[in-house]
């Protein structure tokens, strides 16, 4: 595959924002290895089942920057309005290897996610 890292990043963004989650799944590595704010996902499976679940539940959502790293990396920053949560604004670093994604790390702020239920709420154990 020819793709730069960039390309790959916004296919799996286009994918995955058009509800066209077998194309975005197919585009992460099977050894795929996430880092995000709340949850943890052992496998490509578990990762993309939320996505899906999560993804499903995006009214909108609006590319704000795409940036090209050095080497085998790209960075989206994007805005998503999910239902009954709100506007969230998400960096998400994409790490690529041989046209696939081998890492994905999302920064955002969790404290509307927390107050929504998802993940430990704010301050500590459940």
């Amino acid at each position: 595959m020819n793709d730069s890292p960039l390309d790959t990043a916004l296919a799996y963004h286009n994918a995955w924002t058009s509800a066209d989650f077998s194309t975005a799944a197919e585009l992460l590595s099977d050894d795929l290895e996430v880092d995000v704010p709340l949850n943890v996902y052992e496998t490509k499976e578990d990762f993309v089942s939320a996505l899906t679940s999560f993804g499903g539940a995006a009214r909108g959502i609006g590319l704000l920057a795409s940036l090209e790293g050095v080497d085998h990396d790209a960075c989206l920053i994007y805005d998503m309005d999910v239902d009954d949560l709100g506007t969230l604004r998400v960096a998400e670093h994409l790490t690529i290897e041989n046209g696939r994604i081998s890492a994905l790390r999302q920064i955002h702020d969790t404290a509307v996610l927390r107050h929504a239920g998802f993940g430990l709420p704010l301050g500590g154990e459940k």
